[in-house]
């Protein structure tokens, strides 16, 4: 039994696999193919045009401030014009500022416009998961939401790798603008056949519950769990390409560094859900979080670049199987009317943890490369035990 479940007088979904749930997943992969061209792009194409390892470091810094301070927003608006809107506009402006990098040829002008991405990308994942969590049946929500990751790293899988190969080949340029067009005509496609379920209606926000009640003992362990999992995307961004790179990766391995992650990710997500469904939430998110605790550890030895590729397989696994575990965890407790709200909330509690992963990313780098994800890898490991000794750990763990 879900503590939140939604009121007995709405149609609950039967059937994971509907048309809305296929149309939405088409979407998120879409999304990030698009996104994935630049991903291994931005930190090499802002050194080759002067920028600072400390200045690359300020352009995950600001993205993810600008994310941090605008998806509560994002699930406010979600909740009150429609998320479908919110993510149909949000791709198309991200789009645009995808195109932006072509004339820019100053780092300061580069972390500007990180900043107006954190914007975009702030009203792409969190209205994606809301409807996810709407159309999905209760008894599911781990692995609906399992899906929505693997939509994502299906997308990585894909972007990262086609986008080097662009750039090795005829330039940054075109790899800029295909990432471009390949949003905008996602948005197109969202706007033209994804149709929101009813209870997403800003009707059925005004029967929603008080917003306190967004910030119950389960949800807030929540947060907390996201801020840890959303650690990496803030290092990612900030060292990963320069990290391995510094290794002696050529541009073609960083990017299939991010596809073997994505691989991974994409093939575990779904099947660790649907685990945590039947079987609980507390032990996989265990396993996953010392098992890419382990990897990051190992990071931060001078590696060759093929062992760091091969290891990027075993961090996939690790972060979607922690992942899976936290999403279903979330979706259990989120109020009925809320869904923008409390997966912005969630966000943003994320991008917390990125922004500051970030920042230190940047700074440690200057030390030593592997620095940072030696302190990841630490972090990993430290809270399995915090999970097994502090009280919150009853409405995970039982």
């Amino acid at each position: 039994m879900h503590p939140m479940s939604r009121h007995e007088d709405e149609a609950l979904p039967t059937s994971l696999y509907t048309l809305p749930a296929i149309v939405l997943l088409a979407a998120v992969v879409l999304s990030f193919v698009g996104v994935g061209f630049v991903m291994p792009l931005r930190a090499l194409y802002a050194r080759d045009i002067g920028a600072s390892s400390v200045e690359v470091g300020l352009m995950a810094t600001a993205f993810l401030l600008a994310s941090f301070v605008v998806t509560p927003v994002m699930g406010w608006l979600a909740d009150h014009i429609g998320p479908r809107t919110v993510l149909g506009l949000s791709l198309l402006t991200y789009a645009g500022l995808l195109a932006a990098y072509v004339p820019i040829t100053s780092p300061g002008a580069l972390i500007a416009l990180r900043a107006l991405e954190g914007v975009s990308a702030a009203g792409v994942l969190t209205p994606a998961r809301a409807l996810m969590n709407t159309v999905a049946p209760p008894e599911r929500y781990g692995e609906a939401l399992g899906l929505v990751s693997t939509a994502r790293y299906v997308g990585i899988l894909a972007g990262p790798a086609v986008g080097s190969l662009l750039a090795s080949s005829v330039g940054y340029t075109p790899a800029f603008l295909a990432a471009s067009g390949v949003l905008t005509l996602t948005a197109l496609a969202v706007f033209l056949f994804l149709r929101p379920p009813t209870d997403m209606t800003p009707h059925a926000v005004s029967r929603a519950p008080a917003f306190s009640r967004g910030f119950t003992a389960p949800l807030a362990l929540a947060y907390g769990l996201a801020v840890v999992l959303a650690w990496p995307q803030g290092v990612t961004p900030a060292i990963w390409s320069l990290y391995m790179q510094d290794r002696g990766a050529s541009l073609l391995l960083i990017g299939l560094s991010y596809t073997a992650f994505a691989l991974a990710a994409s093939a575990l997500a779904p099947v660790a859900g649907r685990l945590s469904d039947r079987y609980g939430r507390c032990q996989p998110l265990l396993a996953g979080l010392v098992l890419a605790g382990v990897v990051y550890c190992v990071y931060g030895l001078r590696l060759p670049p093929g062992w760091i590729l091969a290891l990027t397989l075993v961090e996939g696994a690790g972060l979607a199987v922690a992942r899976a575990a936290t999403d279903g965890f979330l979706a259990d407790h989120v109020p009925q009317g809320l869904q923008g709200r409390i997966h912005a909330l969630f966000s943003a509690a994320g991008t917390a943890g990125s922004l500051v992963a970030a920042i230190d990313s940047g700074v440690l780098y200057a030390v030593e490369p592997g620095r940072p994800l030696l302190v990841m890898g630490v972090l990993y490991l430290l809270v399995p035990v915090a999970l097994l000794i502090v009280p919150a750990r009853r409405h995970l763990c039982g």
